[in-house]
């Protein structure tokens, strides 16, 4: 599988890639879980601003900023995640891969996409719309791209859409054994800040849901 950005995408993409194999996904947080995810609901609670007014965050509101989409969501994904800690308390438990995935991309401010690696077809492409491609986001309706709007696709079908979140095409199940992560980085956002949330990542999902890491790179 090859991941790749075409040119008139490069200036404002940067991706951490990471495949992680035979992992054993489960609904429950353990106790080290627990506690990371209760420690971060307290200090999201005690001071929502140092998460919400990070380099990380303005980078990506200035990027969604710069360009019309499909989706009316000006919020970069950490951001959707840090309001529903301050709106109900707490983070909501979906499974251990996405508990890792929300807890990282809180912490360090960046846009993460979590796939099932065996429901790709084909190669990753970063690239910029066509206009008129279908793309279903987690928590609304199938919408038709924009021309011009940065999505991630494989030979079949838009993976995501890199201001808002994935599509719900190849959603991490239960019963997934393979996974994909991206970290996906706009002008403003380090390489090192990706190579830091990469080894976060990987970390946490190692020390969760087991599994040997497969491939790691960062693509720009």
């Amino acid at each position: 599988m090859d991941i790749t950005i075409e040119q008139n995408a490069k200036n404002p993409v940067i991706v951490g890639h990471l495949i992680i194999e035979n992992i054993e996904n489960k609904k429950n947080r353990n106790s080290r879980m627990d506690r990371l995810a209760s420690e971060l609901q307290r200090e999201v609670k005690e001071n929502p601003n140092k998460f919400l007014e990070t380099n990380n965050l303005k980078a990506y509101k200035k990027f969604i900023n710069s360009s019309n989409s499909a989706i009316e969501s000006k919020e970069p994904g950490p951001e959707i995640l840090i309001n529903l800690i301050i709106k109900n308390g707490y983070l909501p438990t979906i499974s251990r891969v996405v508990d890792c995935m929300n807890i990282v991309s809180i912490r360090t401010g960046l846009t993460f996409s979590i796939w099932n690696k065996d429901k790709i077809k084909g190669n990753i492409i970063y690239k910029l719309s066509d206009g008129g491609e279908k793309y279903w986001p987690f928590m609304g309706g199938e919408v038709k791209l924009l021309n011009n709007e940065l999505i991630a696709v494989d030979d079949e079908k838009v993976l995501c859409l890199v201001r808002y979140r994935d599509s719900k095409y190849a959603p991490v199940t239960l019963d997934t054994k393979n996974i994909i992560v991206h970290i996906q980085g706009v002008n403003g956002i380090s390489k090192e800040n990706i190579e830091i949330a990469l080894d976060e990542i990987e970390k946490l999902l190692l020390e969760n849901v087991n599994g040997k890491m497969a491939e790691r790179k960062i693509i720009m």
